[in-house]
């Protein structure tokens, strides 16, 4: 079975941290955390510190953010954060 997938980039002032397609993002929203997956309806939110979980194929990916925008439209996510890095 083939899921479907969005593409995401993640990006800080310094660089591109992350571009791919995935079949869930996971990112802390400033209400609590949003789920997001393919043909996710538009939205735009803040982000506050907490962990981005991108997921596919059962393997996942995370990073630490603090703060920043989330922009969800036409199947891709966008990701502007104030600072990121790789969670080990």
């Amino acid at each position: 079975k083939v899921m479907s997938t969005t593409h995401v980039e993640i990006i800080t002032l310094e660089k591109m941290m992350y571009s791919g397609d995935v079949e869930s993002v996971v990112v802390p929203g400033a209400e609590g955390q949003l789920g997001i997956l393919a043909n996710h309806a538009s939205l735009m939110s803040i982000l506050s510190s907490g962990l981005i979980r991108l997921s596919s194929d059962g393997d996942e990916v995370s990073f630490n953010v603090n703060g920043g925008f989330i922009e969800v439209g036409n199947n891709s996510v966008t990701i502007l954060a104030d600072s990121c890095e790789p969670n080990q």
